[in-house]
């Protein structure tokens, strides 16, 4: 084998266990040991082949080494062990903040608190998740909440007593009985009467 070979398997070997590294948790042995190929393709490439080899092996180190980095960041978050470790809000069905401007349709929209709500965290409310600000008393992670106001970029939400019922809509009266029936009932009980 030649010795441009083996420097170049050297050489994507590191690499490989570069990436590696960050989808695999070994503690930083995998990234040791990608330096220690990598080094030893740069040096092996000095030794055994002339200088301009060497310098284009250091070239390609110092280039593809950030570059692998960079697309293992970028790819991380969406791998199963990369969502497990981020937090919910980092996932892909997560509905981000700035999107949210001009949704007043949320006003009224009853959610569930997928954080504790100190004052601000994360909730679901029709099958999205939002940052959403609670006003009053803080909400634990599980309770219920109504979005009360949309302002720009900020879900204001209020806790809703769970025992509390959705209020059922009235029947249609005319204007006369209903004033009618509502003396009835004011009077009903006087005891002065």
């Amino acid at each position: 084998m030649s010795p441009i070979t083996i420097a170049l398997i050297l050489l994507l070997s590191g690499l490989a266990l570069i990436v590696l590294e960050m989808f695999i948790p070994s503690g930083g042995v995998l990234g040791f040991i990608a330096a220690v190929l990598l080094i030893g393709a740069v040096v092996y490439a000095y030794l055994k082949c002339d200088i301009a080899v060497g310098t284009a092996f250091l070239a390609a180190t110092v280039v593809t080494v950030p570059v692998m980095i960079g697309i293992a960041i970028r790819v991380w978050p969406h791998t199963p062990m990369g969502r497990m470790i981020l937090l919910d809000s980092a996932t892909d069905e997560y509905v981000d903040s700035h999107e949210s401007f001009g949704h007043t349709e949320l006003v009224g929209r009853r959610g569930i608190a997928r954080s504790n709500l100190l004052p601000s965290g994360v909730a679901e409310i029709d099958g999205n998740r939002w940052d959403v600000i609670i006003v009053g008393p803080a909400a634990d992670r599980g309770d219920l909440i109504e979005v009360v106001e949309v302002e720009g970029n900020r879900v204001l939400v209020t806790k809703v007593d769970e025992t509390e019922a959705a209020p059922e809509p009235a029947a249609e009266e005319s204007p006369t009985e209903s004033l009618t029936t509502r003396n009835d009932e004011i009077f009903e009980d006087d005891p002065f009467a």
